[in-house]
């Protein structure tokens, strides 16, 4: 990059000219110099993931750890139960999910044995775009805010994905996706 980093989120340009991370100056001087990532097919299926909160008693058999106050963090109404599939996949099927967070905080968004390519924000009907196509792992699902994403799972096998929050985590905001070849 023809620059120097002054700050942690800012970056001089070529000109001395100062650009910070959000400004539309600096996603185009990084997006011009980062590699070209290929998109992945249309999905073939839709998964929509709603992120949720309750007070109250925790639900028999459940494997969540519980607060004192009964909090949960549940993920399409449901906290996380170890015996439990709550989602099938094939190997090598792009999906599109959506992660729609109705609680009243962020969710860092987590995926495990895969990564996907965030396609969208939505807030209040408006929808916006990444400024650059990006392999990722985990996405912030900011309250009240809708995330799409494409991903495809190579490899066989069960895995979790979940709040990266490890409270949210352990009071049941995580599900297991059983990948099938």
């Amino acid at each position: 990059m023809d620059g120097t980093w002054q700050a942690e989120r800012s970056w001089h340009d070529a000109s001395d000219r100062q650009c910070f991370s959000g400004d539309s100056a600096f996603r185009t001087a990084v997006a011009g110099k980062l590699r070209s990532i290929a998109p992945l097919d249309e999905p073939t299926i839709t998964r929509r993931f709603v992120l949720t909160e309750s007070m109250g008693e925790m639900d028999q058999g459940s494997m969540s750890m519980s607060s004192d106050m009964g909090m949960k963090f549940l993920i399409n109404g449901a906290s996380f139960d170890m015996d439990r599939i709550d989602e099938v996949s094939k190997v090598g099927q792009v999906e599109l999910w959506e992660i729609v967070n109705q609680a009243d905080m962020d969710h860092p968004f987590h995926v495990h044995g895969t990564q996907f390519q965030v396609v969208e924000h939505e807030k209040d009907g408006e929808v916006t775009k990444p400024a650059y196509r990006a392999w990722k792992d985990t996405v912030n699902v900011p309250a009240g805010e809708t995330v799409r994403f494409l991903l495809r799972q190579d490899l066989p096998g069960p895995r979790m994905y979940h709040c990266h929050i490890l409270e949210h985590e352990q009071l049941g905001m995580m599900g297991t996706i059983d990948v099938r070849a």
